[in-house]
C-alpha cells in the first residue's frame, strides 16, 4: 500500500462538500490498446457511464489504433500513456482504472501514488497469456483493488492467484437511443447463427465449423453460420486452417468496424452463438441480448446467466454437443422470438448501466475507507 501522507483528492470527507458528490471525481482510464475488440469497447462504456454521474473523465492507451475514432465519436479524446511517469503525475487524478492484466505493469507502478483499480477481463486463459506475453503474475497478487466481470472469471482468480481484494463486476451495455430489438424473424427459411469474434483457437470458432458439418443433411439446409471478427496475424495458422471460404454454410464478412455492418448482422441474425473455450462474460452475448436475440454458448462463457430462458448452454469444447442444440433450434425455430425477449429481458435486468453504476460506487466508497 502507498504511504500514509499522500493528499486524497478525490475524498468526500471536506467540509462543505455536497453529500452527493462522486467519489473520485477525476479518473483515468487506461486502456491496453485501440483496437475493434471487446475490452477496448467495454472501457468505453465504463467512460460514458463514469461522465453521466458526474466524474471527470480522461483516457490514455498505450497502444494506438482505429478505436480510438469510437472514443472520439463519443467526446473522450485518447493519449498516449507518457513514459515519463513524473509528468503523468502532474495531472492529479484521483483514481486510475487500468484495463485488463496487459496493464498490470502500469497498475502496480500507478497504485503507489495513486488509488488503482487493474480491471481483469481475462479468466482461465490468464497463465496462457502470461506466459505467452511474458508478463508477470505478481501483477495480480500485489494489486491493490482487482475487479473481474463474472462469477465463473472470479473463481478462477481467486483460486489462481489468491488477491487479496477482488469484486465483481458483470458487464454491461448501454442501448442505442431510443433502441428497440427487432423482431427475430427467419428471412430467408434459413436459421442465422452468429459469431461475433477475433478468429483466434480461444473462441472455439473450430468447435462450431466442426459442428455446421456434423448436421442432418436437412438442418444443414436450414443452417447458415455468420462469422465477422478480425484475423489476427499471430493466429494466421489457426485461421488458415479453418479454411472458412471453402464451405458454403458459412459466410466470414471480415472484421466488422462500422456501426450499421455491426447492427445489420446483429439484426439479421436468429441465435448468437459464442463457443468459446473461455469467456470471462462476453460483450457479445451482451449485445445479442440487447438485440433480443437467442443466446447459444458454452459452459465456460460468465454471461451464460443471459441464456436462462433465452436460449441455451452447451458443454464446452464438443461440437457433438453443439451440433444437437442448434439442431433443436433449427427444428424448433418458433421458440426464436420468445429466446430472445427473454434473453432481452435478462440484459435489461442483470446488465443495465444504472445498476452498473450503483455497484461500481460501492466499490468507490470501499477504496475510500482503505485509503482514508
Amino acid at each position: 500500500m502507498r504511504g500514509q501522507g499522500r493528499t486524497k483528492e478525490g475524498s468526500d470527507s471536506g467540509a462543505g462538500e455536497r453529500a452527493d458528490r462522486p467519489e473520485f471525481r477525476r479518473i483515468l482510464l487506461l486502456s491496453h490498446e485501440m483496437t475493434y475488440t471487446g475490452a477496448p469497447n467495454s472501457l468505453l462504456n465504463v467512460a460514458r457511464v463514469l461522465r453521466k454521474h458526474g466524474h471527470r473523465v480522461t483516457v490514455h492507451t498505450l497502444e494506438d489504433g482505429p478505436f480510438r475514432r469510437e472514443f472520439l465519436r463519443r467526446g473522450f479524446w485518447v493519449r498516449r500513456f507518457p513514459s515519463d511517469l513524473s509528468q503523468f503525475l502532474k495531472e492529479r487524478y484521483d483514481l486510475v482504472i487500468a484495463n485488463t492484466i496487459f496493464c498490470g505493469k502500469q497498475a502496480l507502478m500507478l497504485q503507489e501514488k495513486i488509488p488503482t483499480l487493474l480491471y481483469i477481463r481475462e479468466a482461465q486463459n490468464l497463465p496462457d497469456i502470461i506466459r505467452d506475453c511474458r508478463l508477470d503474475e505478481d501483477w495480480l497478487h500485489h494489486a491493490d483493488y482487482l475487479i473481474c466481470v463474472s462469477p465463473y472469471a472470479g473463481r478462477f482468480i481467486s483460486r489462481t492467484y489468491q488477491p487479496e481484494r477482488l469484486w465483481m463486476l458483470p458487464n454491461f451495455l448501454i442501448p442505442p437511443r431510443l433502441f428497440r430489438p427487432p423482431r427475430n424473424r427467419i428471412r430467408d427459411g434459413k436459421v442465422h447463427f452468429l459469431i461475433a469474434a477475433t478468429i483466434e483457437p480461444r473462441k472455439g470458432i473450430a468447435v462450431a465449423v466442426q459442428a455446421m458439418k456434423l448436421l442432418s443433411p436437412e438442418a444443414a439446409r436450414r443452417a447458415v453460420l455468420d462469422l465477422a471478427g478480425r484475423k489476427p496475424e499471430w493466429a494466421r495458422d489457426y485461421w488458415e486452417g479453418l479454411e472458412l471460404e471453402k464451405d458454403s454454410g458459412i459466410l466470414y464478412h471480415g472484421e466488422v468496424t462500422g456501426r450499421r455492418r455491426k447492427h445489420r448482422l446483429f439484426r439479421n441474425a436468429n441465435v448468437i452463438l459464442v463457443p468459446s473455450f473461455d469467456e470471462s462474460c462476453s460483450l457479445t452475448a451482451l449485445e445479442g441480448a440487447m438485440y433480443g436475440k437467442a443466446l447459444l454458448v458454452t459452459e465456460n462463457v460468465g454471461a451464460k446467466y443471459l441464456a436462462r430462458g433465452g436460449g441455451l448452454v452447451v458443454p464446452t469444447g464438443s461440437p457433438q454437443a453443439l451440433a444437437e442444440a442448434m439442431e433443436f433450434l433449427i427444428d424448433n425455430c418458433s421458440l426464436l422470438e420468445e429466446m430472445g425477449r427473454q434473453a432481452h429481458e435478462n440484459g435489461c435486468r442483470m446488465a443495465s448501466a444504472d445498476d452498473y453504476y450503483r455497484r461500481l460506487r460501492e466499490i468507490f466508497q470501499k477504496i475510500q475507507e482503505e485509503e482514508r
